[in-house]
Formats: C-alpha cells, sequence, structure tokens
C-alpha cells in the first residue's frame, strides 16, 4: 500500500488512495452525472451526500498537489521594479494634493498646486492628470511653450486625450499659427463633433487665413450647438461683413448684443454696417454707446469723426477729433495725439471749402 512508505510524523492521509477510492465509488454508485446510468439503491439524498464528500477529497487532493509549486505572484520584485512602484505612488499621492486644491476649475493656491505637479511629474512622467493640469497653469502664466510641451507629451502617450489636442490647437491659436491650429482642431473634431468651441476658434484660424465661408460655417456650427454662444454670433457677423453680406452681419451683431449689451467692439461693428446700409442716425446711436462703454478709450473718437466726414459732416468730425484730441493730451498718449492733429487738420481744411 502507498501508506507503506511514509514516515512517522508524516501527514496521515495518502490523498493519491483516496482520489483512486473516491473515483471507484462514484463509479459504483452510478451517478448520473458520471456515466448516465440511473443509480442504484441508495435514495436520491445519500447520493447526494456521498457526492459532495467525493468532492471535497477531489478538492483536497487538487489543493494538495498545488501546494509543492511556487505562485508567480509570490515572486519578489526587482530593486528597479520596487522604486518604480514607490515613484508612482508618491507622484499619485502629490497630484491627489494639487487636485484637492481645484475649485470650481481654478486653484485656490496655484503655487502650491505647481509645486506638487511638477513633483508628480517628476516621479512619474508617465502621469497624464499631472502634466494636463501643469499645462493649463502654465496657460495662466502665459508660458505657453511649457504649456505645448506638456500636452504634447500627453499626447505621446495617450493619443486619444481630446483636452490636450484641443489645447494644442489652441496654443497654435495664441501664437498666430493658424494653419497649425485647423489641423489640430481638425484632429479634435473628428474625434468628437459636438465641441462647439472648437468648431468656434478653428472658424477663428480661417478668418485670419482669410477663408471667410470656412469659418461662417464653423461659426454656424458652434451656434447650433450653443445657441447662446456670443462669441460666434459676432464672429460670424465680422466674418458676413467681410463678404459684404451686411443684413446677415447686421442680424449676427444684433443676436450677440443681445446676449451681452455691454460690449463696446460689437456696438462699433454694427455701427460700421448701419453706415453701409445708409442708416446714420442708428449708426451714431452705436458709435455713442460704445464710447459711454469705453470713456477711456483715445481712438474711439476717431473711428466717430471718420464716421462723420465719410458723410461729408466735417463740423461734426471736427468736435469728435477736438474732443478726442483733449482726452489723448490728458493721458499722455503721444500717439493719439498726432493722430487727432493730423485728422484736424484735415478737416478743417475740407470745412472752409
Amino acid at each position: 500500500m502507498a501508506n507503506q512508505d511514509r514516515k512517522p510524523g508524516q501527514p496521515g492521509l495518502d490523498f493519491g488512495l483516496m482520489f483512486s477510492r473516491g473515483i471507484e465509488f462514484v463509479h459504483y454508485l452510478h451517478f448520473p452525472y458520471v456515466d448516465g446510468g440511473q443509480g442504484g439503491e441508495y435514495p436520491h439524498s445519500m447520493r447526494h451526500a456521498v457526492r459532495v464528500i467525493v468532492l471535497i477529497v477531489l478538492l483536497a487532493c487538487a489543493g494538495c498537489f498545488g501546494a509543492s509549486r511556487t505562485p508567480m505572484a509570490d515572486r519578489g520584485l526587482s530593486r528597479d521594479e520596487l522604486v518604480t512602484q514607490k515613484h508612482e505612488a508618491e507622484a499619485a499621492e502629490n497630484l491627489d494634493k494639487a487636485m484637492q486644491l481645484l475649485h470650481n476649475g481654478e486653484f485656490l493656491d496655484p503655487d502650491a498646486a505647481m509645486d506638487y505637479l511638477n513633483l508628480a511629474v517628476e516621479l512619474d512622467p508617465t502621469l497624464v492628470t499631472a502634466r494636463y493640469q501643469r499645462a493649463m497653469l502654465y496657460l495662466e502664466r502665459n508660458r505657453q511653450e511649457e504649456a505645448l510641451a506638456d500636452v504634447q507629451e500627453v499626447l505621446k502617450i495617450r493619443p486619444d486625450h481630446l483636452r490636450s489636442r484641443f489645447t494644442v490647437g489652441y496654443i497654435y491659436f495664441m501664437q498666430g499659427r493658424y494653419a497649425d491650429a485647423v489641423q489640430a482642431f481638425n484632429k479634435v473634431l473628428d474625434k468628437d463633433g459636438n465641441i462647439s468651441e472648437a468648431f468656434n476658434l478653428r472658424g477663428s484660424c480661417y478668418v485670419k487665413l482669410g477663408r471667410y465661408e470656412d469659418a461662417i460655417s464653423d461659426f454656424t456650427q458652434t451656434i447650433a450647438r450653443s445657441p447662446a454662444h456670443r462669441d460666434a454670433y459676432y464672429n460670424r457677423g465680422m466674418a458676413n461683413m467681410h463678404l459684404g453680406y451686411s443684413l446677415r452681419a447686421l442680424h449676427d451683431l444684433t443676436q450677440a448684443l443681445s446676449l451681452d449689451s455691454e460690449n463696446a467692439d460689437t456696438y462699433l461693428a454694427r455701427a460700421g454696417v448701419y453706415m453701409k446700409l445708409d442708416r446714420r442716425d442708428q449708426a451714431m446711436d452705436d458709435f455713442d454707446r460704445a464710447i459711454e462703454l469705453q470713456p477711456e478709450n483715445t481712438l474711439l473718437y476717431a473711428v466717430v469723426a471718420e464716421a462723420h466726414a465719410s458723410l461729408g459732416e466735417f463740423g461734426e468730425a471736427l468736435k469728435s477729433a477736438r474732443r478726442g484730441l483733449a482726452l489723448a493730451q490728458a493721458k499722455g498718449d503721444a500717439q493719439a495725439v498726432g493722430v487727432y492733429e493730423g485728422l484736424i487738420s484735415g478737416y478743417s481744411a475740407k470745412s472752409s471749402q
């Protein structure tokens, strides 16, 4: 028998023997799940109990046989792996500290957040969230190249990171790299065609590139997704002005003012449209409103003066130019003083004719 080789003190169970006898016992009972038989004289409940015992024996054998192997998970990590694991844990901890300072999209203590994020990236250069959040802080400080480097690194790790792809486009736009920005926004919109601001910024790039029809199309897409997008209405209005679509421009600029009635630039733009439509009184009302909103803007009076002059109203043009000159002198704006002196000289000559 197998137990004859067992020495005193060794386990008393011979699992090999129990395994073989267990199998024989199963066959003797003719359980349906073994050979399709109907079972012997035993009641169903007894057959079930015996079956459980046999299964326990089999499981015990399996555990016994497996115990002699060393699981892969028990192997120790190498020194480099342990160091990497430690760094990743510390990086995650620093990132967590930084994110605890983030409320409503802004860091309560930007300097402390930057310190935590710098440590996180140093410890784990592949930590995407740390790099992206650091890029946002760089942008707030107008450190565009460093922000660009971070989001580009994120895209090497996660090519599908749309926020980083969008940020690349935004930085290119701010740097005047309009063609590059268009390519970046193309990739964003290829992945998600519902990002309204990507359409708006790409449209703004098209304006800078002189592609006004493409710009209008993008601004229209922006408005379809964000009906209260003031900038999209303003931008589309300006693009329509460039193409000579004065009535369309008037509609868009009026919509922009309905969303923000305190924007001087929009009043100036709409005043220009009114001038093209020979609606002089409405144009002057908009010019006056722009000056009310920005009374310290020395160049606004020059715009109004030129509007009067274009209508042959040189007396009114002189009044506006002199008001602008007085403001420029009070502010010590030598360049504006020179502009107004030139305008006054020209208007005076024409008004005396």
